[in-house]
């Protein structure tokens, strides 16, 4: 069976654009910034960019690498 549909530029933009992409991303359809963490690459997610980064730092020196 040939699939007709037709993909969504958007998405397909989008996907294609942030593929190799490793900083903080927004997710416009969640509404979040997600990005992964340097060391353990453990999944972090935040309603702005300003809390992200406030994770960020308290992960990596806290609970990742377990303190400098």
């Amino acid at each position: 069976m040939i699939n007709m549909e037709i993909p969504d530029p958007f998405t397909t933009f989008v996907s294609n654009k942030y593929k190799n992409y490793v900083g903080a991303k927004y997710d416009f359809f969640a509404k979040e910034w997600t990005m992964n963490c340097g060391c353990c690459k453990e999944e972090l997610f935040a309603k702005n960019k300003k809390m992200l980064t406030k994770i960020r730092l308290f992960h990596t020196r806290n609970e990742c690498t377990g303190g400098y």
